[in-house]
């Protein structure tokens, strides 16, 4: 479970942005800055409930078994 979704698999990609926006990371609830490197987590696969988070964050949840299956997806351009 991340935040207060749960999901039997997530994708996840990098993202990063130019964007004057901060977001609050899922698992360790820091501060998160859309200029800084991150990851974009979506349940399922599902983007209308995505999460940023930190790319730490997600590796270690994944390392602990706190996010399930994470499939990679790479932005098409």
């Amino acid at each position: 479970m991340v935040g207060a979704v749960e999901a039997r698999w997530w994708t996840m990609r990098p993202a990063q942005s130019l964007k004057p926006a901060s977001y609050v990371c899922p698992f360790c609830d820091g501060m998160l800055h859309a200029t800084s490197e991150h990851a974009l987590i979506a349940p399922e696969g599902d983007v209308s409930k995505r999460r940023h988070a930190h790319m730490e964050c997600v590796v270690e949840a994944r390392r602990r078994g706190k996010c399930a299956r994470v499939s990679l997806a790479v932005p098409v351009r």
